[in-house]
Formats: structure tokens, C-alpha cells, sequence
């Protein structure tokens, strides 16, 4: 049951492939502003060193910053970190960006060795178990504090900074918009929705109705504008959750059902993985077709 009549061409015809929320963008711009006027009141000394870990200690952002003018991703960091543990035999689990820089705080030798890591760049043992391909991207520049109290560089390479967040938070806040239709089908009911694990399907429900113990209405939502290798394996879940549902309905004599929600230029670009959430869905909706909620709500709540 998608649209009814609308077939799954039909409906790539109504998708959004890069949607613009005007508040959201004045509060990604607002994040920029904030963090680029902290970077140009931080005052700056002349030892490279002893700055840097000052500079690294004043602010989790300004951290991110650092990797980002080094050309050294967070992921490709925190393998870094790993390495250097797994050479001093500690095999524990892999510190996150936040652990990092909390242990910067506290611990000033290796403060000092991260550092020098970014002072010395390659020629910094930190840095040697990173693969050739890799190290050579690696480039920190010298004049890094100079170009940080320019505000055109500061903007840009906090917005550069920010491209992981920004498409994070951006998938948060279309799963609002969505929750907020939801919320509106849902008033003539008097019904409600819960976010969290529903156990008869093995896997947390972004939308549950009206709860997550008993719900009549799965919603899971799915918004990316880049394509990513998990497309194929979440269009693969989707179709496992679907049989479940399906599977339950029959044992148990119950009609509970899966919605849904997917859009973006990621999908669209992937067409067959998208296919197959539209195809394993019992109604597949996107960003200009959520006003359908109100007749799914009415069909099985009603």
C-alpha cells in the first residue's frame, strides 16, 4: 500500500532532491558566526606549541578546527589515537573526538604530543602508522594562527568543519518536520507517538503509534543528500522489518503497518535501493506527500 494509485515512478516525480529550511539554515549560520567570533577573540601567543594546546583546551570546535586545516579527517584521528594505544599495548575501545580532547584537558604530555603532531606533521612518530596515500594529504600550516583571525578563512573552514553537522542535524530536523504532520493527524484522535526500540521488529522506530509496545503505525525516516554504501543495507533492513510486520499481522490477527518517509538527492541518485524501500513499505511517502498522514491516520486509527 503506497500511494494507492501512485506508482513508485510517479512518486520519484513528487521527491525533493535538496530541500531548504529556512530556520535551519539561520541556525547552522548562526552556529558559523558564533564559532568564528570565538576563534577571533582567542589570544594568540607567539610559541606554536604552547598556543596550540591552549588553543586545543578552550574549545571542542576549535579542536575540529585544527583537523580540519590539517586535512586530517575526525575518523582518520581517532585511528590514529587507536594506533598509537594498540603500540603501547592498550587494547581498550576506540576513544571518541570528545574523549580526545577531554584527555587533551587533563593530560599534558599528551597535550604537547598532539601538539607537535600538528606542528611537525609527517615527521611526527604519531603520524606513522598512517598509509603513504593518506600522509600525504597531511599539511598544516604554518601561519595557522595567523589565518584564524582572518574572518573569510575562519568562516570557510568552520563551515568546511561543520559539513558532517550540518548533514546530521539536518536529518534531525526533518524527522521534526515529519513528527510535527504526524502530530496534527494525530489531534482529532486524541492519539500520541513515541521514538524508541519496538521489540516484536528488533529495532528502534523513529515514529511509533501511538507507543512502542504496542504501536499500530511504524514511521522510520530517511533523508540523505549524498550516497553512501548504507543505502543498500538500510533498504535491506527496511525490507526484514517489513516481512516482520507482516509476518506478526498474520500470527497475532493485528494490522499494524510500516511507514516510510524517504527523500533526497542521496536516494534518488541511488534509484534501485530506493525502490525497494518504496516497494517494502506498506505506505512510502516523502517531504511533499506528508500531508497523506492524515488519511493513513484515519484508515487505521479512526
Amino acid at each position: 500500500m503506497t500511494l494507492q494509485s501512485t506508482s513508485f515512478d510517479q512518486f520519484v516525480t513528487t521527491c525533493t532532491p535538496l530541500v531548504k529550511f529556512p530556520e535551519f539554515e539561520h541556525e547552522m549560520r548562526q552556529r558559523v558566526c558564533d564559532i568564528v567570533g570565538k576563534l577571533l577573540g582567542f589570544q594568540y601567543a607567539s610559541d606554536d606549541s604552547s598556543t596550540l594546546v591552549t588553543f586545543m583546551r578552550e574549545d571542542l570546535d576549535f579542536f575540529k578546527v585544527l583537523l580540519k586545516m590539517s586535512n586530517l579527517s575526525q575518523e582518520k584521528f581517532r585511528r590514529v589515537i587507536s594506533a598509537q594505544r594498540f603500540a603501547r599495548g592498550d587494547y581498550g575501545n576506540e576513544w571518541s573526538i570528545r574523549q580526545i580532547r577531554n584527555r587533551i584537558r587533563r593530560d599534558d604530555a599528551f597535550a604537547r604530543a598532539i601538539a607537535e603532531m600538528f606542528i611537525e606533521g609527517r615527521g611526527n612518530p604519531l603520524v606513522e602508522h598512517i598509509a603513504d596515500f593518506y600522509l600525504e594529504q597531511l599539511a598544516f600550516p604554518e601561519k595557522w594562527d595567523d589565518l584564524l583571525q582572518d574572518r573569510d578563512f575562519a568562516s570557510r573552514i568552520v563551515r568546511e568543519m561543520l559539513a558532517g553537522e550540518y548533514s546530521d542535524k539536518k536529518g534531525d530536523h526533518i524527522e521534526t518536520v515529519v513528527a510535527k504532520h504526524l502530530e496534527r493527524a494525530l489531534e482529532p484522535v486524541g492519539s500520541t507517538y513515541k521514538k524508541g526500540r519496538v521489540s516484536f521488529v528488533g529495532k528502534e522506530v523513529d515514529l511509533a503509534v501511538p507507543d512502542t509496545d504496542d504501536p499500530v503505525i511504524m514511521i522510520m525516516v530517511s533523508y540523505t543528500e549524498t550516497t553512501s554504501s548504507t543505502q543498500n543495507q538500510r533498504a535491506t533492513e527496511q525490507e526484514t522489518m517489513f516481512n516482520d510486520i507482516n509476518t506478526w499481522n498474520s500470527r497475532n490477527r493485528t494490522d499494524k503497518i510500516l511507514v516510510n518517509v524517504v527523500d533526497g538527492g542521496g536516494w534518488l541518485a541511488r534509484r534501485t535501493s530506493m525502490e525497494k524501500m518504496y516497494n517494502y513499505s506498506h505506505y512510502c511517502l516523502n517531504l511533499r506527500t506528508l500531508d497523506y498522514l492524515d488519511h493513513i491516520v484515519k484508515q487505521h486509527l479512526g
